[in-house]
């Protein structure tokens, strides 16, 4: 029994160390595992680009169906494009989303069911690990006109419109400290915010839309703080969820009452090709409605990702010197001489202990 727990042990010891030690106890390296590219914050240096491309489609159709419905469909389409630049301590992102839907119920016209656009860019430069002292800018608003479906003009039969390009359209800028201590996570206190809020559309410039202080007013200025914050994460394989928060307090009036504005995105990834997609949207602004604003859409249809993460690998910048390649190869062969020295204790004991069984015999 003592001579067969010493063979468990030592074929223990070669199965642990067979990936850095051969057969005759030289250390064996991979390329893969010790050669692996420099990242600050898990940030390759270059640009990296990626775009996420969407269209879905849902459709219903009934035909003598005795429980009843109604023949619709929607078709959205959506474009999620990011751009972001990593020099030293130097990080500028970009995010760009842009996402148009619309859906036909039998019996009706055309609704949208989906509009939004969404620039994002901010610099940051890092003053201490995963801080930066960063500038930003965003800019919102919607492609086309909005209606209230519930709300119809009894003598002209029109809906009543809520929304329209550049109405509202908000362009912000703000100076504050990020904390981006990897790519799925990040924290940005901007303490010194200015938002333009325009009202374009000469049907929606009357006073107290969109917090407007006179009727004819085409833009309204805000100087507050903002408090956002992003946390990716893979719930499990090719499944994915995408947390945005933004809070926003104007100095200038009612600083207690807040924009608060949050979205989670949950991606399934069905192939390379389909996907599915689950949002929601939570909103709260109290120059727009006194009540929480809330969005939620699920759609499956065909997506197209890409992103350069390989290419940026083999970029020399982003490659070890031959200093640090030659310092993790002795940490290697430090590993495997140790490796080596309780693999040959195990043998020795398994020796002595047959040699232990013969002179008994």
């Amino acid at each position: 029994m003592k001579k067969f727990s010493l063979i468990l042990c030592l074929f223990g010891f070669s199965l642990t160390f067979a990936q850095t030690v051969d057969g005759s106890g030289n250390l064996q390296t991979s390329s893969e595992k010790y050669i692996k590219t420099k990242s600050a914050n898990g940030r390759l240096q270059g640009w990296y680009t990626s775009g996420k491309n969407s269209l879905q489609f849902n459709q219903a159709a009934f035909s003598n169906w005795i429980a009843g419905g109604v023949n619709s469909y929607a078709l959205t389409a959506g474009m999620d494009y990011e751009f972001n630049m990593t020099k030293g301590r130097h990080i500028w992102d970009n995010r760009f989303v842009l996402n148009y839907g619309v859906l036909k119920n039998e019996g009706e016209e055309y609704r949208k069911s989906n509009d939004v656009i969404d620039l994002t860019s901010s610099y940051g430069y890092e003053f201490v690990r995963n801080w930066y002292f960063a500038a930003s800018m965003n800019f919102k608003t919607q492609f086309s006109e909005g209606y209230d479906y519930n709300v119809q003009d009894p003598v002209t039969n029109k809906y009543k419109k809520t929304s329209n390009f550049m109405a509202p359209g908000y362009l912000s800028f703000g100076l504050g400290v990020d904390y981006k201590p990897n790519e799925n996570l990040q924290l940005n206190f901007h303490p010194l915010t200015s938002r333009f809020i325009f009202v374009t559309d000469k049907d929606l410039q009357y006073k107290g839309n969109f917090g407007l202080k006179e009727d004819g007013d085409s833009f309204l200025y805000e100087l507050g703080a903002f408090i956002g914050a992003r946390y990716k994460v893979n719930l499990m394989k090719n499944i994915s969820y995408d947390n945005r928060l933004g809070i926003y307090t104007n100095y200038l009036k009612n600083v207690g009452n807040m924009d608060v504005a949050y979205q989670g995105i949950l991606d399934f990834k069905v192939n390379s090709v389909i996907s599915a997609q689950a949002t929601i949207n939570l909103f709260y602004d109290e120059d727009q409605i006194k009540k929480t604003q809330v969005k939620q859409t699920l759609r499956i249809g065909l997506a197209y990702n890409f992103n350069n993460t390989e290419k940026l690998k083999t970029m020399p910048e982003n490659l070890p010197t031959i200093e640090e390649l030659e310092s993790d190869v002795e940490k290697a062969q430090q590993k495997a001489d140790k490796a080596n020295e309780e693999l040959e204790k195990a043998k020795q004991k398994v020796r002595e202990s047959a040699q232990a069984e013969e002179a008994g015999e």
